[in-house]
């Protein structure tokens, strides 16, 4: 659900931690990021106007339909990684990161050959939301593991600001893409290019070296450490990160239903991202050299605030001025937020760590798509949603380093 360089922004620290695994990782995640703010950005469109067509005879209004099939897909698919991060954790402590890595991408291309035909057969749209959860499953975990093992504990902020900003410059030319793609060729253009891009990014898969793990995961360990009253509050910060990123990946169906087109969505995500884009390395050499969580704290403040104010967002520029301020205060609030995970990780249980927290995340997603569905139901629409994600960021406050407490590389 979800969370960026340029040759011509003449940036500092463009070497930090030189580092092949971590180079390999960023293209890595450049490469799977061009792919979801190109088509993922407009799955709650593609959903939408599914659900409309195949709950038909449902006697509900269209709108209901829609969000219904939206909130019933992602259900699904975070169901799915909830049942099976563990075992598929215990997969890659016995095969490895890199074979797990090429499991997740070739499923990844499945499920979008599926998404393709999926206009004409509503069991491959199911079957493409089991797809897309096993694909998650195995990557997200791995993926973090690798970035935590890598990044120099005294420049995670400036790796993460170096990431956060290359995976912006892609996220600023993707949605306009999507959109011309979407728009003008339709859906399955979309999914077919989606389709290509994963298979010519499964090579540099094989690039990415990778240590072996000799960390082991199992349910047993999972309660225990759930049981550890002390990591109530960092559980609690991911779920309030999860329900952002949600309600934020529904945030182009809302503007959709504004401004009428695809093409017109895409336009505008990109533009509100090209306003944003510099600020995102330096910010992570901010977060290195200065400890203090105070602007950490304002800006889950203005981000909360900022929620509300979507409410009110009903036109064309008041919608470009809320994204512009929510992509300058996110850039601060989230790249503070992963740092702080990522210093919490480093320990000897790292993976451990990320595939615990995969299945934290996946039991509240499961929750928040329930409460999508009663508020749609309710005929509470939009403000419930922006409300409940207002709350979440004040919920990802509560995170901290472990630093003080001694636990690093626990949940």
């Amino acid at each position: 659900m979800p969370l960026y360089r340029s040759h011509h922004l003449h940036l500092p620290f463009l070497r930090v931690d030189r580092n092949k695994e971590l180079r390999g990782l960023y293209i890595l995640r450049v490469l799977r990021d061009l792919v979801n703010q190109s088509t993922f950005f407009f799955m709650p469109i593609f959903l939408y106007q599914s659900g409309v067509t195949w709950l038909g005879d449902v006697p509900l209004s269209e709108f209901q339909r829609g969000l219904v099939f939206i909130a019933g897909y992602f259900l699904l698919v975070r169901l799915v990684v909830l049942l099976t991060s563990i075992g598929f954790g215990t997969y890659t402590s016995r095969v490895g990161i890199q074979r797990t890595f090429i499991f997740s991408y070739l499923l990844r291309a499945l499920l979008f050959a599926c998404l393709y035909f999926a206009t004409h057969s509503l069991s491959l749209l199911l079957l493409s939301a089991v797809l897309d959860g096993l694909q998650a499953s195995l990557f997200w975990s791995s993926y973090y593991t690798i970035l935590s093992q890598h990044a120099s504990k005294h420049n995670i902020g400036k790796d993460l600001g170096l990431l956060q900003t290359l995976l912006q410059t892609t996220s600023a030319i993707a949605p306009a893409l999507g959109g011309v793609l979407a728009g003008y060729f339709g859906f399955e253009t979309l999914f077919l290019f989606a389709l290509g891009a994963t298979l010519f990014s499964l090579i540099n898969v094989f690039q990415v070296q990778i240590v072996v793990l000799h960390d082991k995961v199992s349910r047993a360990e999972f309660f225990h450490w759930l049981k550890e009253a002390r990591f109530d509050r960092l559980a609690l910060s991911y779920v309030g990160q999860y329900v952002n990123d949600a309600t934020l990946f529904l945030w182009p169906l809302y503007v959709f239903f504004i401004l009428g087109t695809v093409e017109k969505v895409g336009y505008l995500y990109t533009a509100s991202l090209l306003l944003a884009l510099t600020l995102s390395f330096l910010i992570g050499v901010y977060i290195d050299t200065h400890k203090s969580k105070r602007p950490f704290f304002i800006s889950g403040g203005i981000l909360s605030v900022l929620w509300l104010l979507r409410m009110q967002a009903t036109a064309i520029w008041s919608i470009a001025v809320v994204d512009t301020l929510d992509k300058l205060t996110a850039n601060f609030h989230w790249l503070f937020f992963e740092t702080l995970v990522l210093r919490r990780s480093q320990g000897s249980q790292i993976f451990s760590y990320f595939v615990y927290r995969e299945v934290i995340i996946s039991a509240a997603a499961v929750i928040f798509w329930l409460i999508v569905l009663l508020l749609v139901l309710a005929a509470s629409g939009w403000q419930g949603l922006f409300i409940i994600a207002a709350l979440g960021v004040l919920f990802s406050l509560l995170v901290s380093d472990g630093i003080r407490s001694k636990h690093v590389g626990r949940v």
